[in-house]
């Protein structure tokens, strides 16, 4: 009996688990994720002897891994939208501006303001220490149908 595509995704179940960052400074890092962005530290596997370090972090439904290693890589993100690759993670919240003001105190860097975006939501980005774009959202996307 053959089995299509979606008769098989019915049979599995993808479910979003974790995202992995490198970073270049693992304290300063996990500084800016734990005590400005707010995810609870859940521990740290340490491999290679000691040559590479992941520090899990709680975001809430899901997980963060921050990569270290004491040999460096060279930076891989772009800022061009139009270059493939991931462009940025993002964060639902409550306020967009009240999460960009409270983030500008804490000296956080904005490539973009907030601003009413296409699909009806509102948005702002910001850097991380290692210049990784991310997204604050506030509202549900109006999408068109596909």
């Amino acid at each position: 009996m053959k089995i299509f595509i979606y008769e098989e995704m019915s049979i599995m179940h993808f479910n979003f688990d974790h995202l992995a960052i490198t970073v270049s400074d693992l304290e300063k890092s996990v500084g800016f994720y734990r005590d400005i962005l707010g995810f609870r530290v859940l521990g740290k596997l340490v491999q290679d002897n000691g040559n590479f370090v992941i520090v899990y972090l709680d975001m809430g439904d899901k997980v963060l891994e921050l990569f270290n290693f004491s040999e460096k890589g060279k930076y891989l993100a772009t800022q061009n939208d139009k270059d493939m690759g991931i462009k940025h993670f993002a964060f639902k919240v409550k306020s967009v501006d009240q999460t960009f003001k409270y983030l500008r105190e804490k000296g956080v860097e904005f490539t973009m303001e907030p601003t009413n975006a296409e699909g009806g939501v509102r948005i702002a980005f910001f850097k991380d220490p290692d210049n990784i774009l991310i997204e604050i959202i506030e509202g549900e996307l109006n999408l068109e149908k596909y």
